[in-house]
């Protein structure tokens, strides 16, 4: 039994432990989003996370992801490794706070400060998470983010429900709840005395920016691909628009909870695996598996879309699962993409996951803008899922040149278009689109047969393990 496997698979566990419940509840917050506000308030509120998560790189200068990276390498201090990452994001703070004084003083916006505040406590969360998570405290880590999750659910129905604050109250929600986070995270890894502005040495923060700078145009690319069709709805079409648009979104966060709870796992194996001999034989085998994984539960999905809809959602937001279909190949696409970008993260080149990430975008733009009003919310589903394709196959040709990841171009090729039918024949409700759907879940599971046998194997023999040494 591969040893860095059997890490892998207790890394994936404990992440689980703690992120599965939490990330089920965002989900399952839904329902009460969707009955506490109206779908332009839904909207509305969609579009001011979106603006959060457009300055949380600007202001941070995506400092927290070289905090993950050089924190889990044994050539540099944690220590100072943090105080880089906690000095910049004070200047960020300071800078984006004097910008948004400016902006109330010539033209006050709307909820303006609310999303700054929100940015700002997102930023020193994601600082501390990430910092818990590459010095090995896994359980803190997974506990901070039940806890969080907590505080959210308790101060959206007392700000949302008890005081009516509406957008607001959802917004004070999120921010306190990162606050408290912060706090939490800051209180059992003594991080104020780990940060010391002796420990700031140039070479390190020369090293840090270097790493994380190329992140920023990165990331502001992955959320024009992320959110843009949203802005997009908002201004072409209408804020309930987007608010069904925002709630279709909410399916695929089921995959989305799969996929981040590994991917988690797999940022720490990729970093330890990299420079390995055989680091092309262990990628490819966890790529083929985590690609059988993904594409037979977004089939699934794909089927109980309607279903999950009619009961999941509130009345007024029926009609959002004709998109769910379009956006769960999209999540799919995306998530290959991801496994991909792990490739540029542990070779420290951060350069190529931009120009990735920009071809993307491009695509995105392109194809909303002229899909939007011939075919209205569908058209962006669609732009999004072929731009997320173009990101993944790019991927797949630039990463081959430093892991030679080997592909089954046939079972990739034939996968991905039984997915493509099953979402043609359920968003369009063809005739017998369920009874064919199923027989295409059924054809995907015999194609990865042989890797599920592998999967099943491999994790009976954990059982074996675990169970003798309970013995």
């Amino acid at each position: 039994m591969s040893d860095r496997k059997v890490n892998l698979v207790k890394n994936t566990a404990l992440f689980a432990l703690g992120n599965l419940g939490s990330k089920l509840l965002q989900i399952i917050l839904v329902p009460y989003y969707t009955r506490a506000m109206t779908e332009a308030e839904f909207g509305t509120a969609d579009v001011l996370q979106a603006v959060v998560a457009l300055l949380l790189p600007l202001l941070s200068l995506t400092i927290y992801e070289a905090v993950f990276r050089y924190a889990m390498e044994s050539d540099y201090d944690k220590n100072s490794v943090l105080s880089v990452g906690v000095a910049i994001s004070v200047i960020g703070t300071v800078v984006l706070c004097f910008a948004g004084a400016v902006i109330t003083l010539v033209y006050p916006i709307e909820f303006m400060w609310l999303v700054i505040l929100n940015s700002v406590a997102n930023a020193f969360r994601s600082l501390y998470s990430q910092y818990t998570r590459a010095v090995g405290k896994t359980a803190l880590f997974t506990l901070d983010n039940v806890l969080i999750t907590v505080y959210v659910l308790v101060f959206n129905i007392l700000f949302i429900s008890v005081f009516d604050l509406g957008i607001t109250g959802y917004m004070f929600g999120y921010t306190l709840a990162n606050i408290i986070s912060s706090l939490f995270l800051i209180v059992n890894l003594k991080g104020l005395a780990r940060v010391k502005l002796s420990l700031i040495k140039s070479a390190t923060v020369n090293q840090m920016l270097r790493f994380s700078i190329p992140l920023i145009p990165n990331s502001i690319c992955w959320w024009l691909s992320s959110f843009a069709s949203r802005l997009m709805i908002a201004f072409y079409i209408s804020e309930s628009a987007n608010g069904l648009f925002a709630a279709a979104y909410k399916i695929p966060s089921l995959l989305s909870v799969i996929v981040t709870i590994f991917f988690q796992a797999w940022q720490i194996s990729a970093n330890e695996e990299f420079k390995k001999a055989d680091a092309p034989k262990f990628y490819t085998e966890i790529y083929n598996q985590i690609f059988a994984l993904i594409v037979t539960v977004s089939s699934a999905l794909i089927i109980l879309c309607r279903p999950v809809t009619t009961l999941f959602l509130g009345k007024d937001y029926q009609t959002a699962w004709v998109y769910m279909p379009t956006l769960l190949i999209a999540m799919t696409f995306f998530s290959f993409a991801q496994f991909l970008g792990s490739i540029y993260s542990a070779n420290k080149k951060t350069g190529m996951a931009f120009v990735t990430n920009l071809l993307g975008v491009v695509v995105n733009l392109t194809l909303s803008l002229l899909l939007i009003k011939p075919f209205g919310v569908i058209g962006c589903a669609a732009a999004t899922a072929v731009s997320y394709f173009v990101l993944w196959v790019s991927r797949v040709f630039d990463t081959h040149k430093i892991i030679p990841i080997k592909h089954s171009i046939f079972k990739t090729v034939i996968s991905v278009l039984l997915l493509i039918t099953q979402c043609v024949l359920i968003s369009f409700e063809f005739p017998f689109a369920y009874p064919i759907s199923a027989i295409c879940l059924l054809a995907i599971v015999l194609i990865f047969i042989k890797t599920f046998g592998e999967l099943l194997t491999f994790g009976l023999s954990i059982v074996k393990k675990v169970l003798r040494k309970g013995a």
